[in-house]
This record gives structure tokens, sequence and C-alpha cells, in this order.
């Protein structure tokens, strides 16, 4: 993830670049809280002796679910919808481009009364003007707020003309009315592709470092899933694509890389540990036992977005919508594409890693250790 993130902030522009700093900073202290703060709060607990135990939560106890059995049927729908969606995206054309990227009219408004941003949104969103941006600032020099609502292009006069309409209490006048070029988005849209490019690449390479190239190359696909899964069903949806939502596709590749590499991980350590078996019923014996951990962290991350999604409004709302389904998928792609994918490209022979471990005495070690 951190590999994704760095390549952000030094290839991209913007709120790109901003997601970039945000991740690698919020990567950076979730690492030092896992790896020191957790320890000294346990540390504190067993010191006192108010630790006794330490129950795990699992959802399923020795799950044995036959994933594999579905993969081939799977890999072919996940792919068939991808089709679908994207190309329902390019049916739309630039209707698909926000404000952000297709350029528009910035409508700049003074106000004796302040109307509640909730009540802008709605008006303005009656009138089928794109999806709109609203905002309040403050002058730092005068103190004066002023309202700036940022619309699809040469529908400025007649957004002011239903707010004078709609709120005549509030007497807006126009402060200023300038056309935004698309110039700024193809930027950012250009910026964004080259960095997850590279990103991908970044990840390809030190994937296939640390465990092997198949597994590389089965993560960097199933993150391509996942971000063509997640566009095709934001396409489908209506919606308008904005800075916002990039930088929720760029968030669904550090989620996605995240639950395929602790799969990739349990996988290697069953490998390196000479469990027995085929490659398919390790790879079966991994899936289920992370799945509890799966789920956990998937559902948590589902139930904050989800919160967001219901209670947040305009581009939130966009972004929540974004990345909930970028979490489904990307849980989903790390078993049945990823996974799936490194099972098919070694036809089902037990990959070299960890070849070397495969005797009892390895097991009896790791016993009494």
């Amino acid at each position: 993830t951190l590999i994704a993130s760095i390549i952000l902030i030094f290839m991209g522009t913007g709120p790109v670049k901003g997601f970039g700093v945000t991740l690698t900073i919020g990567v950076s202290v979730s690492m030092f809280t896992a790896l020191v703060v957790t320890r000294l709060v346990f540390d504190f607990l067993l010191q006192r002796g108010w630790l006794k135990s330490l129950p795990m939560l699992q959802f399923f106890k020795a799950p044995k679910f036959a994933f594999m059995r579905y993969a081939k049927p799977a890999f072919i729908l996940s792919w068939a919808l991808i089709v679908v969606g994207i190309g329902y995206g390019f049916y739309r054309g630039k209707n698909v481009l926000g404000v952000d990227f297709a350029g528009g009219d910035r409508l700049g408004l003074t106000f004796v009364q302040r109307v509640e941003v909730d009540q802008l949104r709605k008006v303005v969103g009656d009138l089928k003007v794109g999806d709109p941006l609203i905002q309040y600032q403050t002058d730092l020099a005068t103190g004066k707020e002023t309202l700036q609502i940022t619309t699809s292009e040469n529908t400025g006069s007649k957004v002011l003309g239903e707010l004078r309409t709609q709120f005549p209490d509030a007497k807006f006048d126009r402060l200023s009315l300038d056309t935004v070029g698309a110039s700024v988005g193809k930027e950012i849209q250009k910026s964004a592709i080259l960095a997850t490019l590279f990103a991908l690449f970044g990840i390809l390479v030190y994937v296939a470092f640390r465990y092997e190239f198949s597994f590389a190359v089965g993560a960097v696909v199933a993150i391509l899933h996942d971000i063509l899964m997640t566009s095709g069903w934001f396409f489908l949806s209506g919606r308008e694509l904005s800075a916002p939502i990039v930088a929720a596709v760029l968030t669904i590749i550090g989620f996605s890389i995240n639950d395929t590499i602790v799969i990739f991980d349990r996988i290697r350590e069953d490998l390196k540990l000479g469990v027995r078996g085929s490659f398919r019923e390790i790879m079966e014996k991994a899936l289920n036992q992370t799945l509890s951990r799966t789920i956990i962290t998937s559902g948590t991350t589902f139930l904050a977005t989800f919160s967001l999604y219901f209670f947040g409004g305009g581009v939130i709302n966009d972004f929540a919508f974004t990345f909930l389904v970028g979490i489904l998928t990307g849980t989903y792609s790390s078993i049945y594409i990823a996974s799936a994918f490194v099972l098919w490209w070694h036809k089902g022979e037990r990959p070299l890693i960890g070849s070397q471990v495969t005797t009892g005495a390895t097991l009896a070690e790791v016993s009494t250790v």
C-alpha cells in the first residue's frame, strides 16, 4: 500500500496527490499503533494481572467451504459484468464526466440570509445541471461569507434565477460567473492513470520478490478487476465522475491488495510448513483459515462507509457508494480472482515456495517453539 501511496504523491496532482499524502500518513500511523501502542497496552494489562484470557471473535469455527469449486463461473461472471458496466460508461460518453472533468460554470453569490447546503443542493439538483459543487467560503481579510456553486456549462444564470425564486429572503446577488475549463480535470485524469499504472507495477515487483511472479500477477489482475468492476457499477448507477471519485478508486487499490496479501501470506506459510495435500487443498485451507479475519475487516470497513453513504450527501454519497462497491469486489476478488488465477497459473501443482521445507521434523520443531 505504501508503494502505491508514495507513487501517487510524486506523480499525482490535486486531489490525487492529497490522497497519496493522507494514505501514507494513515498507513504509517496504523503500523506504529499496531506494532508499538497495542503492545504497550497488552504489557500494561498483563503486568497488573487484568488480562486473564484473550478470546477471539470467530464467525466460523473450522470452516471447510469449497471456494474453488465455483471459481470458473465466478471468474466468467465477473468479467461479463465488467464488460457491461464499462460498455455502458462508453455509451454514456461525456455525460459520465462531472464538472471537475468536463468543465462548467462557477457562480459566486452574496446573500443576506444563509441557506443550508442541503436545501440548496436539492433545488439545484432538480434543475438537472450536473452534479453541483456547493460550498460557503469566508474571506479571511474581510470576514465576509460568499456562496460558490459550480454546475455544468452555461447553467449559471439558470441556477441564480431559480435560487432567487425559491429563497427570496436570502436576496442572492451575483458576485461572479466564471467558466471552468476542463483542462484541470484532464490533468487530474492523466496523473491518476499514470500514477495507478506505476503503482500497479511497483506492487507487481514487490509481490514477485516477496512471493513468486504468479502471485504478483494474480494480485495485479485482482486490483484491475476491482477498479473496472467499481467503475462499471458507478457508470450503471447513472452517477457522474468527479475528482473525489478518483480518490475513492485509488483507496480501493490499497484495500484490495491488503486483503489479497493476507490470504497469500497464509498460503505461503502452509507451503513452507509442508502441509500435505494438493495446491488446491492448501489454497482452500488458507481461504478458510482467513475467512473470519476477512469478514471482520471488510465488515467493519463496510459499516463505516455505509454510514457515510446513508448520512452523507452529494459528493460524499458518491464517494461512499464507490467505496462500498470496492469493499465488496475487493473482498470477493481476493478469493475468486487473485487466488483462482494463481491456482490456474500453476495448473493445480504446488509452487516452489518453501518446497525445501517439507519434512515432519520441521513441523515438530514448529510445534516445540
